[in-house]
């Protein structure tokens, strides 16, 4: 059965802007889903891939962006926490504490890239928390006795970091 054109328009509406699941939308409209795979093809084909303006949509989405920022916030209280302990901790040696300092910095290297899309801001702290991780493992090589004096100091230093806009 042919379909007028405004329900290829009404299906690419409900999937990508307003992200109902593509079963839902053929089903809202009375459209086969082979259907659908095929205008998603035939649109990916001209340039118009749904997906993608469907992922930009939920980037821009209010919603998502707090749910994000949420997200974010959750995850640094934690670091946070971390690091308050390890800073306490009086039984880690500085070997110990660097290692466990590099492991917290890759984590959090890797959320960071992770959220950086959303806004880009975050990719400044990417680049920021790299030079860190970096430079903690070049003391760690070659200044191993220096280790705990720089895991004191790398907490207050973050927090200027973050003031950078």
């Amino acid at each position: 059965m042919a379909h007028p054109a405004e329900k290829r328009t009404q299906l690419r509406g409900l999937y990508v802007f307003q992200r109902l699941p593509m079963e839902a939308a053929c089903a809202k409209l009375g459209v086969a889903r082979s259907t659908a795979n095929r205008w998603k093809q035939e649109a990916a084909a001209q340039g118009d891939d749904w997906d993608t303006v469907r992922s930009a949509v939920a980037l821009g989405d209010d919603t998502f962006k707090s749910l994000s920022a949420k997200l974010l916030e959750d995850y640094l209280v934690q670091h946070q926490a971390t690091m308050d302990l390890l800073r306490d901790a009086k039984d880690m040696g500085p070997r110990e504490r660097a290692e466990t300092l590099a492991s917290m910095s890759d984590s959090f290297n890797k959320t960071m890239a992770s959220f950086k899309r959303l806004n880009p801001e975050l990719d400044k702290q990417a680049v920021q928390l790299d030079v860190l991780q970096r430079f903690a493992s070049f003391a760690q090589q070659r200044y191993p006795q220096h280790l705990s004096v720089l895991v004191e100091m790398l907490e207050p230093f973050g927090q200027e970091l973050a003031k950078v806009r």
